[in-house]
């Protein structure tokens, strides 16, 4: 189904942009065709129709991953998407009734959105924000989200209501009429902070000036504070070079948008944060969502800098000034050595990695590696030598995924893994999918669900790994849409070899520790001759053949070990084909032609409760091309 256009709507071509990198939790570009860009913001469109990135061109940091549209209460879907030559992208699509348009064009400092249709009666717009945990506040007509580098001001002029329900929601049930069509307007304005916004909408009648100082009195600039009211949030504001901050409206405290920044204390007109006085990193340089051109570089330090990458003669600057920083290295030559020295204040630090290319590589798997740190460490400094491509980690990566401090002992402890093995990992049910999992893991390219990478896919040579969300409830919605999203991408590969990985395995041979059985997934796997699934939680090694399906579970990385195989409540299936407790221990594979050799190491035993080293193979095990099987 197809509008007739308003005349101003007539005229297209396709207007192809530079290659472009926006910074944040969902910094994915699914076409850089559909792409608008001024000397001040840019956006870019999805496939979908949906706006899909909007930024700030000094951060490129985006904070908004997903806005869509009801009409009279039913879903708009878009079939089609086109770019005009006076720079507007135009999304044709339907609500199942009526035909829709919706027209983006850039305006100074953000984004006009025009929504058209015949006889509206109602629209729904819905924001579902990309960041760790946005300010919201509401003004007049605007509503303000307050993000880590980007601060929206969304302009509704008709809206009658605002809310959130999992995402921040805007109803309009008055449209303009156009020719014979009706029209929605909305506005999103971009500044760097909610004060700034409000200078700028003329919404700040007087100003209450502060002064940031750190514990040596001496001004900190560029640090974002928030005036609360109680525990409502009154206004965001940026201090400046001489420490100066300024808000609008009255508040009785305060606290700093960055949670790894803390406020000593403060007066009627002095902010005082307990600053350290040495940078060191909180997070040492690790390495995640390897592909064959690019590879994200992640860090954190305990006061806020710039940083700089300098890698085979390349400078890569991130002018964000922030503790966290997230680098992505694009551009680079497939199965290539490239070494990296990260610079942050006086700090400096070298990593190195290959990226991806070769059709012959070795990776390595595990998981579990909560509670026991001191293990993790042991099990890290051995897979290390193992000078792997990459490591994909089962779950349960911490003990508490909402404590920030279990981040930082998990990181430094695999420092020497993961500054030259980059890692996959899954969400387990102790990441409690904490915001800080989505923050700390970018995968090589778009997934979905929770800021597009709760479950995910990608391809590395011959083989197609798929990471699943198994902690989502059974017969909901989003177990629909995961299942649906799965065979999707199980139709659309055509690798050889197909890794399936989630946290809770299907089998056990100790009784009641399996899982609900997923028959959905698994039948799946056996359509598509899935190669093999890797899992983890429970706290040893088993592998299982079913239907043609290698299950293997590997659960060995730090967390207590669990001994049901050796008590009376173990009863090993007719499947089972091997099994392992009380062991520290790793799985490599290799692949190679024909087939993927697997290697089980186990690097520690613990007897009568003490840990002692060991060097064992525990299992050995092929899976082989899916044309070559029956």
């Amino acid at each position: 189904m197809r509008l007739k256009i308003i005349s101003f709507l007539l005229i297209f071509s396709v207007v192809v942009f530079p290659s472009i990198i926006f910074k944040g939790m969902t910094p994915f570009v699914e076409n850089e065709s559909f792409v608008l860009s001024n000397e001040n913001v840019v956006a870019s469109i999805g496939n979908d129709g949906l706006l899909e990135n909007l930024a700030l061109k000094d951060t490129m940091f985006d904070a908004v991953y997903n806005m869509y549209f009801t009409l009279d209460k039913s879903k708009v879907s878009f079939e089609e998407i086109k770019v005009s030559d006076n720079k507007k992208i135009l999304a044709y699509g339907t609500n199942g009734v009526k035909d829709v348009i919706v027209e983006y064009s850039l305006i100074k400092d953000g984004l006009h959105v025009s929504v058209l249709s015949k006889e509206p009666k109602e629209l729904r717009v819905f924001f579902k924000e990309s960041d760790l945990d946005p300010i919201f506040l509401k003004e007049k007509n605007y509503t303000f989200i307050q993000c880590r580098h980007v601060a929206y001001g969304i302009f509704f002029p008709n809206a009658l209501s605002m809310y959130r329900i999992g995402a921040l929601m805007f109803l309009s049930i008055k449209s303009v009429p156009v020719n014979d069509y009706s029209k929605f307007d909305f506005d999103i304005i971009l500044d760097k902070d909610i004060h700034h916004l409000k200078e700028k909408l003329g919404l700040i009648d007087y100003q209450n000036k502060y002064i940031v100082l750190d514990t040596q009195n001496k001004p900190v600039d560029n640090i974002k504070v928030v005036m609360l009211n109680g525990d409502t949030p009154v206004d965001v504001s940026t201090s400046k070079l001489n420490g100066e901050i300024y808000f609008s409206g009255n508040g009785d405290n305060f606290k700093l948008l960055n949670e790894d920044l803390k406020i000593r204390n403060f007066t009627k007109d002095r902010i005082f944060l307990d600053s350290p006085k040495e940078t060191k990193f909180l997070w040492k340089p690790y390495l995640t969502g390897l592909s064959t051109d690019s590879v994200y570089v992640v860090f954190k330090v305990n006061k806020p800098s710039t940083a700089v990458l300098f890698i085979n003669g390349k400078m890569i600057e991130d002018n964000l000034y922030d503790t966290f920083h997230m680098i992505k290295v694009d551009n680079l030559t497939p199965a290539t050595v490239y070494d990296v020295e990260v610079v942050a204040a006086q700090l400096k630090e070298k990593i190195s990695f290959k990226t991806a290319g070769d059709k012959k590589y070795k990776f390595l798997v595990y998981g579990d590696t909560r509670t026991n740190t001191d293990w993790h460490k042991i099990i890290c400094d051995e897979m290390s030598k193992e000078k792997a491509l990459f490591v994909l980690h089962t779950g349960d990566l911490v003990e508490s995924g909402p404590q920030l401090f279990e981040w930082d002992f998990f990181f430094n402890t695999g420092h020497t893994l993961f500054s030259r093995t980059p890692i996959m990992p899954v969400i387990g049910n102790h990441e409690h999918n904490a915001v800080y999992y989505y923050q700390a893991f970018m995968p090589p390219r778009k997934g979905g669900g929770d800021f597009l990478k709760q479950w995910y896919s990608f391809d590395i040579g011959p083989v197609h790994y798929i990471v699943l969300d198994s902690n989502v409830q059974e017969n909901t919605n989003l177990d629909f849409y995961q299942t649906q999203w799965l065979e999707n991408d199980l139709k659309k590969t055509t690798k050889p070899y197909i890794i399936v990985l989630f946290h809770h395995p299907f089998f056990s041979n100790v009784k009641g520790r399996g899982q609900e059985f997923r028959e959905k997934w698994h039948n799946l796997f056996v359509k598509y001759k899935v190669s093999a699934v890797f899992n983890g939680h429970i706290h040893h090694y088993e592998r299982f053949f079913k239907d043609g399906v290698m299950y293997v579970t590997t659960g060995g990385g730090g967390a207590p070990f669990g001994y049901g195989l050796y008590s009376s409540d173990v009863s090993y299936l007719p499947f089972s084909k091997a099994s392992a407790a009380g062991y520290l221990h790793y799985i490599v594979g290799n692949v190679e032609d024909g087939s993927i050799h697997f290697v089980v190491k186990a690097v520690a035993k613990e007897e009568n409760r003490k840990l002692s080293k060991v060097y064992k193979i525990l299992d050995e095990f092929d899976i082989y091309a899916r044309n070559t099987r029956n």
